[in-house]
């Protein structure tokens, strides 16, 4: 085997081990970064969801760790009706912010759409889980959380549980 071929390979299972492109430069490009987040942003506003999309998987190769990249690239596969993708983003970016319940809110819309209700009931009682974890902490009074417990609520009415 090469040392290109070889090379290759152990780059392929760093990054299939949860590494990233920003972990192997050691570069500070965080205002590029921003700004690419920010026109994928514009994009996504202007409706443009497959471009954003693809932006933002590009940041997520870049940064695999970052749960607004992932929560983002959710949001415009949902808009686009990729709905196996948004989910997937979206349990990214659960996995990175576990105390963040718009995630699994909004993958349980997607699991709706698709209509597989079990999961979508799951996913919306961990979202209602989340909005309930840390009571006394200003979570009743947080409009945040109070309307995505709502929505959480509704989609697991409609997922039949």
């Amino acid at each position: 085997m090469s040392n290109k071929t070889r090379d290759n390979e152990t780059l392929l299972h760093f990054l299939q081990r949860g590494g990233s492109l920003r972990m192997l430069t050691g570069t500070d490009v965080s205002g590029e970064l921003a700004t690419l987040f920010r026109y994928a942003r514009q994009l996504a506003t202007a409706g443009e969801y497959a471009a954003a999309a693809r932006l933002l998987k590009i940041l997520t190769v870049y940064d695999a760790w970052s749960f607004e990249y992932w929560f983002e690239l959710g949001a415009c596969c949902q808009a686009d009706s990729a709905w196996i993708d948004a989910i997937y983003a979206y349990g990214r970016a659960a996995q990175i912010r576990l105390t963040e319940a718009k995630a699994p809110c909004a993958a349980g819309e997607c699991y709706l759409a698709c209509d597989n209700r079990p999961m979508a009931a799951k996913a919306f009682r961990a979202a209602l889980h989340i909005c309930g974890m840390y009571p006394g902490e200003g979570s009743e009074d947080n409009p945040d959380i109070a309307a995505i417990r709502r929505r959480a609520q509704t989609g697991l009415e409609q997922s039949g549980e």
